[in-house]
């Protein structure tokens, strides 16, 4: 219940309300208290079912709209992550001031949002595998490296330098991520001085003299002071992919966005 509350954003109490008054409706309870917790009834689950019926239809509807608006003007979503932020966010600024009628809302987040779902317009996203529900366009590729801080840097072979302690790894949302299963499988556990849930923070850290692997845009970028200590690791290279859900491609300001920002971000990627 906290949990919905928070999704919702009002009051546990206000949840318990709603509830009980949705179950006097149907004329039995949605759910049944086991060891404590609360656990979906059996009727629960239909009316789940449907309501994500009707949610994923509202969406298809929602989108389809979106897609026929040929104004640049109105709400913008932006999503990215926060290891490319410092390069996407230069450009997304160039791109509003340059179109004054949209409202550009970017959200900076290590969880890929659902485009499917209306979480965002647009994706800037750093993936091998963009998936087939979303359209878009690759622009650029990049490394994965080891990062210290440039006064310790001693160029070694991955070998060795997994074999010494001080490493960052990778947990939480970007745990799935192929970089964080890399480290999970290659730095032993003894080896290990954090876990993160973001590659900033890896970034942030290593400045004191820890090991971090890190995209290339990122350990390269000169305000964090590192250096590259390692070959690249060629099974982790990859791409930044500039995306949107196909029933939105035709609207003027995804158009707009795709074309002017996807431009000015392949410059980018290509001067980091």
């Amino acid at each position: 219940m906290k949990r919905a509350a928070e999704v919702l954003q009002t009051h546990a109490a206000t949840i318990y309300r709603r509830l009980e008054a949705l179950e006097r409706r149907i004329g039995g309870p949605l759910f049944e208290r086991r060891d404590g917790r609360l656990v979906p009834a059996e009727r629960a689950e239909a009316i789940v079912a449907a309501a994500r019926d009707v949610a994923n239809r509202l969406d298809t509807l929602n989108r389809h709209v979106a897609g026929q608006d040929d104004r640049l003007s109105g709400t913008l979503s932006i999503t990215t992550t926060d290891t490319l932020q410092a390069l996407a966010m230069p450009v997304i600024a160039a791109f509003g001031r340059t179109h004054p009628g949209l409202d550009l809302r970017v959200g900076i987040a290590n969880a890929m949002a659902d485009l499917g779902r209306n979480e965002a317009d647009v994706a800037i996203r750093p993936t091998r595998a963009p998936g087939e529900a979303l359209v878009g366009s690759r622009l650029g590729a990049f490394d994965y490296a080891v990062y210290t801080r440039a006064s310790r840097a001693l160029p070694a072979p991955v070998a060795m330098l997994t074999a010494s302690a001080g490493w960052i790894v990778y947990g939480g949302a970007i745990a799935q991520a192929p970089a964080a299963r890399w480290l999970a499988e290659t730095v032993p556990a003894q080896n290990r001085i954090a876990t993160v849930d973001a590659m900033l923070a890896a970034a942030l850290a290593a400045r004191s003299g820890a090991y971090a692997l890190l995209p290339s845009y990122l350990g390269d970028d000169p305000v964090f002071g590192l250096a590259r200590i390692s070959p690249p690791i060629a099974a982790l290279r990859s791409q930044v992919w500039l995306l949107t859900h196909p029933d939105l491609r035709h609207a003027a300001k995804v158009r707009a966005f795709m074309d002017g920002a996807g431009k000015a971000l392949r410059k980018v990627l290509r001067e980091a």
